[in-house]
């Protein structure tokens, strides 16, 4: 009967063990769970704010690049129309363009070989690649000025 009572008691034991075992693996499991449910959620919004900046990086490009286009052809229409004068003015001002066509080329260049490296980089690059687009846009304009006062 002593061995009976032994055998009970340890089955008891051994149930009770499972059974504390087993509920506290739920509890894991549901925290475990919803641990994941946040992740998830985070990388969603993650996500969300990537294809944001992408669409943002890709409307922006695709306006830079017009004005790019629009400096190029501007440049070549100003090349097209130097007006005769003294060799040695025509020579400076074919020069001046040409930097002018440079830099327009470099910042074509930077545009294309931006990737993306987060939220302030990105800020940081549209702010110094806006002040050089209009810098050049400026350059251009005042070149073109100085030319028709000239002729």
């Amino acid at each position: 009967m002593r061995t009976n009572i032994f055998k009970i008691t340890f089955l008891v034991c051994i149930a009770t063990a499972a059974i504390a075992s087993c509920s506290s693996s739920t509890e894991q499991k549901a925290v475990t769970l919803e641990k994941a449910k946040v992740n998830v959620e985070e990388a969603s919004h993650d996500l969300d704010l990537a294809r944001a900046d992408s669409a943002e990086y890709a409307n922006y490009k695709i306006e830079s690049e017009k004005t790019l286009r629009g400096n190029e052809l501007l440049i070549a229409d100003m090349k097209d129309r130097m007006k005769s004068g003294k060799k040695e003015s025509i020579t400076k001002y074919k020069a001046a363009l040409d930097s002018l066509d440079m830099q327009n080329s470099r910042l074509r260049n930077n545009l294309k070989m931006y990737t993306n490296e987060g939220k302030a980089r990105w800020e940081l690059f549209k702010a110094n690649f806006n002040k050089e687009l209009d810098a050049l846009g400026k350059s251009i304009s005042q070149l073109a000025e100085r030319n028709m006062n000239k002729g």
